[in-house]
C-alpha cells in the first residue's frame, strides 16, 4: 500500500493532484493499492470518483485553529504521525511545495519517504527523490544526495496512461487549429485575452505582419480550443466567447486530453506537467510561465524543444504579444514544427509513471 500526501485547490491548482493520480494508476497496474492524504476536502470527491480512498486531515495551521494547514505542513505533524502509526504506513509519497526540513525529517523517522521536487528549495531529508524535469541536472543531486534513491529526468515524467505508447506524430502542412491550456486556475484569463487578440488582429496578415503561407487568413481564421481548468474563474466569460465565435470551443473536464492534443495542430500552454504531455504527443508548442515554479521548465524546453514566450507576470502585454508571434512562427514554418515535434517525442515517451511505480 502506498500513501500519497498531496493537495489541490484554487490557490495552487491541480497539477500536483494529476501527477500523483498518474502514479497511483501505475501502482494499480502493478497490483498495489494507493490511499491519498489531503489537508482539506476540495479534491476529495475526485479521488473517490477514481476509486481511491482519501483521508482528509483538516489540520489547523494557526494558533487560533482557523486556517487549514495545506500551506503550513508542520502543523499537521501530530495528526499525520498518528495516522502513520495507526495505519502502519510503510511508504509515503509527498508532493507539496510547503514541506520543510523539520517536516520531512520527522516523517523519515517514521516511514519510507519519497518526495517529488521541482525547485531544489533546500536539502530534502527523504529516502527517494524524484525530479522528472528537463532541468534537473542544474541541481547536482548526486553530489548532495549520495545515500538517496534518485529518479531524475524526463523518463520519469508521471503522465497518465493515455500518453503511453503514442505513435510518432504526423504533422499537417497547414495549421488549422490551436489548443490553449492554462492550468487549473487561469487567474489572469490569459486564454480569453489571447483569443480576443488573435480574432481582432488588424488586417489579413495578423500581428507583426504575419506572412501566412496558407493564404492570407492570418490568425483570425484559426480554430481555437481552450481547456478551462476546474478552478478557472472566467469560465462564464469563456462560454460567452464560444457563443460569439463559431471557431472557438471551450473544453471542461476533459477525459482524453491526449486526443485533444493530437487533434490540434499546435498548442499554447502554461508551464507544468502539461508541457511534458504535449511532448509525448509531439504537438508543437508555445510555452509561457504563470508562476515561479514554471520558469525553469519553460526556459529549458524553450531551448530547442518549444518556443518560450517568457513570464506573463513580468509583462502581460509583452507575453501575449510573444505568444501571438510564436503562433505565427509555427503557422508559417513547417520545418520548425517538424523539428520540435520529433525532439519532443524523443524527450518524453509517456512511461514515467510506470517507472516511478516500479521503483516504489
Amino acid at each position: 500500500m502506498l500513501y500519497i500526501r498531496v493537495d489541490g485547490n484554487p490557490a495552487i491548482g491541480t497539477g500536483h493532484i494529476m501527477r500523483c493520480l498518474s502514479i497511483a494508476d501505475a501502482m494499480c497496474l502493478r497490483g498495489q493499492e494507493t490511499t491519498f492524504i489531503v489537508g482539506e476536502d476540495h479534491m476529495a470527491p475526485l479521488f473517490s470518483e477514481r476509486g481511491y480512498p482519501v483521508v482528509v486531515l483538516n489540520s489547523r495551521g494557526d494558533t487560533l485553529g482557523n486556517a487549514l494547514a495545506w500551506d503550513t505542513l508542520e502543523s499537521e505533524i501530530p495528526t499525520l504521525t498518528a495516522l502513520i502509526k495507526s495505519q502502519n504506513i510503510k511508504k509515503l509519497l509527498i508532493d507539496s511545495y510547503f514541506v520543510t526540513p523539520a517536516y520531512l525529517q520527522k516523517l523519515c523517522g517514521l516511514t519510507y519517504v519519497a518526495y517529488i521536487d521541482d525547485l531544489d528549495a533546500f536539502h530534502y531529508p527523504c529516502h527517494m527523490l524524484i525530479n522528472y524535469n528537463c532541468y534537473y541536472d542544474q541541481f547536482d543531486y548526486p553530489r548532495y544526495y549520495p545515500q538517496t534513491k534518485l529518479l531524475l529526468g524526463c523518463q520519469y515524467a508521471p503522465l497518465r496512461g493515455e500518453f503511453q505508447n503514442l505513435s510518432r506524430r504526423v504533422l499537417h502542412r497547414n495549421v488549422g487549429s490551436v489548443l490553449i491550456t492554462t492550468g487549473g486556475n487561469d487567474s489572469r484569463n490569459i486564454a480569453g485575452k489571447l483569443v480576443r487578440r488573435a480574432k481582432n488582429a488588424q488586417g489579413p496578415q495578423g500581428p507583426q505582419g504575419l506572412q501566412d503561407s496558407q493564404g492570407s487568413q492570418g490568425l483570425k481564421n484559426l480554430v481555437f480550443h481552450i481547456v478551462a481548468g476546474s478552478f478557472n474563474p472566467y469560465i462564464n466569460e469563456l462560454r460567452q466567447m464560444e457563443k460569439e465565435y463559431e471557431d472557438v470551443f471551450i473544453h471542461s473536464s476533459v477525459q482524453t486530453m491526449s486526443q485533444l492534443m493530437l487533434d490540434c495542430d499546435i498548442a499554447v500552454s502554461a508551464g507544468g506537467s502539461t508541457l511534458y504531455e504535449l511532448c509525448a504527443c509531439g504537438t508543437p508548442t508555445v510555452a509561457f510561465a504563470l508562476a515561479e515554479n514554471q520558469l525553469d521548465g519553460v526556459a529549458s524546453l524553450g531551448n530547442g524543444f518549444m518556443i518560450s514566450a517568457g513570464d506573463v507576470r513580468e509583462s502581460e502585454e509583452l507575453c501575449l504579444e510573444r505568444i501571438l508571434e510564436g503562433i505565427s512562427h509555427l503557422v508559417t514554418n513547417y520545418r520548425m514544427r517538424l523539428d520540435f515535434s520529433e525532439k519532443m517525442q524523443h524527450l518524453v515517451d509517456g512511461q514515467g509513471a510506470l517507472r516511478i511505480a516500479g521503483e516504489l
